[in-house]
C-alpha cells in the first residue's frame, strides 16, 4: 500500500462507517452473539490502520481521533433511530488499538524486509 493512499483510504473508511453506523434499522439482522462487537472491532481497526501504518500522523492522535469518532457516532446514533451502546464504543476503542498494533507490525516487517 502506498503512503499517499493513507488519507484517502481513511476518508473512505470514515464515510462508510458513518453511513453504516447511522443508517436507521428497525431490527438488526439475526447473528450470533458478539457479532456486533466483532464488527465494531474490525471496522475501527480498518479505520486506524492506514494512518498508523505510514507514521505520517503520530499514533496518539490516531488513537484519540479514531476513538473520539467512535464515541461521537455512539452519541448521535439515537438521533437516527439507533441506540447508543457503551460496549460498542469499547469495541471501537479496542479496534483502534488493534489497527495500530497491526500497523506497527506491518512497519516492522517492511523495515526488516528492505
Amino acid at each position: 500500500m502506498r503512503k499517499y493512499l493513507d488519507i484517502p483510504l481513511t476518508l473512505i473508511v470514515t464515510a462508510v462507517l458513518t453511513v453504516a453506523m447511522l443508517w436507521p434499522i428497525h431490527q438488526p439482522p439475526p447473528a450470533p452473539d458478539g457479532t456486533d462487537k466483532f464488527v465494531h472491532l474490525v471496522a475501527f481497526a480498518a479505520l486506524a490502520f492506514p494512518l498508523a501504518r505510514t507514521g505520517r500522523i503520530g499514533l496518539i492522535p490516531v488513537f484519540v481521533g479514531a476513538s473520539a469518532f467512535g464515541g461521537l457516532i455512539e452519541l448521535i446514533q439515537p438521533s437516527f433511530g439507533r441506540s447508543a451502546d457503551m460496549q460498542d464504543w469499547i469495541a471501537d476503542i479496542a479496534g483502534v488499538g488493534l489497527g495500530i498494533v497491526l500497523a506497527l507490525l506491518y512497519r516492522r516487517l517492511r523495515k526488516h524486509r528492505v
